[in-house]
């Protein structure tokens, strides 16, 4: 059983950045994943000290907020659409508990596990990226449907791999070709919020390792080999990932300007009163003539269709995550929250698998710390 639940968990991961099926479909990955989840909920039945964690309990309430939220709206408008939205959110707690159960039992073989699958998923996403630059598209989408979900994808990955070493790059090839994957998703997809995200990763690294003079080195030396490789590719595509970049910084003040009525933030300014309980996020005619697409942001979001409850809890398990941790993980976290200001990422299970991971190594304030716990823990 322990076999197969790390096999299913590598297998997942691995997959996990390879779209075969429309966005917000569940993807091969996805069920592979509900069949870790349910390896490890049969073996949690054998658990006979159990602990629940802050993290766990605030993040529980934060689903079970959203799922109250959506029978509300179903009792009231009769449709059961409310509750597609909701499926992420349940999806990823299960999947999440599963991951920590996982971790809190193997410990560092687990973390292996996690290092090798990430790696991998970023690897198949850049093998696409570099077909497509040879093609000369324009604005990069990997495996996956659209660039976006390229960049939040490389940018979570690229911040999970350091996390897994206290942010401190061991010389592991398929780890150290999974961050120069990153690297070169979150740049060919071209995506404004994903390389503001990666300057404070990029701060969160460098602020790791700036007391070290081993450590600080290594990074002098490893971030040439990252630009050569991002080089490489540029090459390879005939300029194009240069000429995305350009062309995207030429955007970037229309799109500071179009920001409010583009991401639909003007839906909340003009219903107001939803803020407080949450207004759900289907049947959007209800908002008309604001009616448009989802807003495109995980906080404004969070605030319209589950309000002000729903937004605290989502903010309140960051703030646990983060309790104890350095300041660069800090920075490094706010990697995935700056690109979420103007994009909607919380339906990316990579993402609440960074939280996962950070409550694991950091809730004793450094990973130097995070030791394997003899009593199996829901964490």
């Amino acid at each position: 059983m322990n076999l197969i639940g790390a096999l299913l968990l590598f297998l997942g991961l691995s997959l996990s950045s390879l779209y075969l099926f429309p966005s917000g479909a569940p993807q091969l990955a996805d069920f592979v994943l509900i069949g870790f989840s349910g390896v490890m909920l049969v073996m949690s039945l054998g658990d006979k000290h159990l602990k629940v964690s802050p993290f766990a309990i605030c993040w529980g309430m934060m689903v079970l907020w959203v799922l109250l939220v959506c029978l509300g709206w179903t009792l009231i408008m009769q449709t059961t659409t409310f509750f597609k939205p909701a499926q992420f959110f349940l999806f990823n707690f299960l999947i999440g508990m599963s991951l920590l159960r996982f971790l809190n039992v193997y410990g560092d073989r687990a973390l292996g596990i996690i290092r090798s699958g990430v790696s991998i998923a970023l690897l198949i996403a850049a093998g696409y990226t570099v077909t497509q630059l040879a093609m000369g598209i324009s604005r990069t989408t990997g495996s996956f449907n659209n660039p976006n979900q390229l960049a939040y994808f490389s940018l979570c990955g690229v911040v999970l791999l350091l996390m897994l070493d206290d942010f401190h790059i061991q010389m592991r090839p398929l780890a150290l070709a999974g961050l120069a994957s990153g690297v070169l998703g979150i740049l060919a997809a071209s995506s404004l919020a994903a390389m503001g995200g990666g300057v404070m990763v990029l701060a969160g690294w460098a602020l790791a390792n700036a007391k070290q003079v081993k450590h600080f080195a290594r990074l002098l030396l490893l971030l040439p080999l990252l630009l050569l490789g991002v080089l490489v590719a540029n090459v390879s595509s005939d300029g194009q990932v240069l000429r995305n970049l350009e062309a995207r910084m030429d955007r970037a003040p229309g799109k500071v300007d179009s920001v409010y009525e583009e991401r639909k933030f003007d839906r909340l300014m003009n219903f107001p009163e939803y803020a407080i309980l949450g207004a759900g996020e289907a049947e959007r005619e209800r908002f008309a003539p604001y009616d448009g697409h989802e807003i495109h942001s995980s906080f404004i979001n969070m605030l319209f269709a589950y309000g002000l409850p729903g937004l605290g809890l989502f903010l309140l398990t960051i703030a646990i995550v983060l309790r104890q941790a350095p300041l660069y993980v800090w920075a490094a976290v706010a990697g995935p929250l700056v690109y979420s200001l103007t994009h909607n990422g919380l339906r990316s299970t990579l993402f609440w698998m960074v939280l996962v991971i950070g409550w694991h190594l950091y809730r004793q304030g450094s990973a130097a710390v995070a030791q394997h716990r003899l009593v199996p823990e829901l964490s």
